[in-house]
């Protein structure tokens, strides 16, 4: 259980840092937990298609060993390539890009 803590820890650091680079605004984080952990970030984001695309290819890994062999590393050098590691320690993940409002919805449960 204290590694479900600190994967969910990490991914929403890693997450929020990604968004802040991106001069989001209104950045909302919402925790639960059931038998698991359940997060949903929504943020106020201008992303470009590219970038929208290369953030869902990095959020799309999911060897689960490697991510836990590299997870005390995560934030140690602050590349957006961590979120492909913290990606692999997910067992559910949604990502949607309202255009029109530039919101972008993250949620993701920890597996």
């Amino acid at each position: 259980m204290a590694l479900d803590k600190e994967i969910v820890t990490r991914v929403c650091a890693q997450l929020t840092k990604y968004l802040l680079e991106r001069s989001a605004e209104n950045l909302n984080i919402s925790i639960s937990k059931a038998e698991k952990y359940s997060v949903k970030i929504v943020s106020k984001v201008f992303l470009k298609d590219d970038e929208l695309d290369l953030l869902r290819s990095y959020l799309s890994v999911r060897p689960q060993e490697v991510g836990y062999y590299y997870l005390p590393l995560i934030g140690e050098y602050g590349s957006e390539e961590d979120l492909a590691v913290v990606a692999m320690l997910l067992e559910e993940l949604e990502l949607i890009y309202d255009e029109s409002k530039h919101e972008l919805t993250i949620s993701f449960r920890v597996r």
